[in-house]
């Protein structure tokens, strides 16, 4: 067969349907994220200290408002924590650049530095609620029950004071990692 004839019998194969359809696909690029993983190792730790006082035994027995402010601390404390996380993997983005935006995050940064003195405050107004309910045991008669009752307020307000202070620190170190991130020079 001549070349002529070949070409005449050749069948050109239409390329595969996926090839022709598909767009060509970038790679894909995974920003690194330091500043969030720190934050993450924080908040690991942080989880890991709180669970470790749970299961120590730290708030049996408390009731009443002292266990209500203690569980409205821990639950703001999570949430708050979240926040943070958000403005650590946003501030990871926005380091490199200085403008409008980097301004907001220090704003945004801010109200984590305020629940420090918000969780500090909510912890004394649990020792105020125990202390109140230590109160009604001076109306009782035998003595051995007051001071029981008396003791079992004064703890339970002190378990509120000291849930206080362990979660301001927690948002406190979270605070101070990202504003050093976001004040270091660049």
């Amino acid at each position: 067969m001549t070349p002529e004839q070949q070409a005449a019998f050749t069948i050109e194969r239409p390329a595969p349907i996926a090839v022709t359809l598909a767009p060509p696909v970038a790679p894909i690029v995974f920003e690194a994220r330091p500043l969030f993983l720190r934050w993450l190792c924080i908040a690991t730790a942080s989880t890991l200290v709180l669970a470790a006082l749970a299961v120590g035994g730290f708030a049996d027995g408390v009731s009443g408002g002292p266990l209500a402010v203690t569980v409205l601390i821990v639950a703001s404390t999570a949430a708050l924590a979240g926040f943070a996380g958000l403005l650590h993997w946003r501030a990871d983005r926005l380091l490199g650049c200085d403008g409008a935006e980097l301004a907001h995050l220090r704003h945004d940064a801010q109200l984590v530095f305020y629940a420090v003195a918000l969780f500090q405050v909510l912890g004394m107004i649990g020792a105020l609620l125990g202390y109140r309910q230590q109160t009604h045991s001076a109306a009782l008669p035998d003595g051995q029950a007051a001071v029981h009752a008396l003791t079992l307020g004064l703890g339970n307000g002190l378990t509120a004071t000291l849930t206080g202070v362990v979660c301001s620190v927690i948002v406190w170190v979270m605070f101070l990692h990202l504003q050093h991130a976001l004040d270091r020079p660049r």
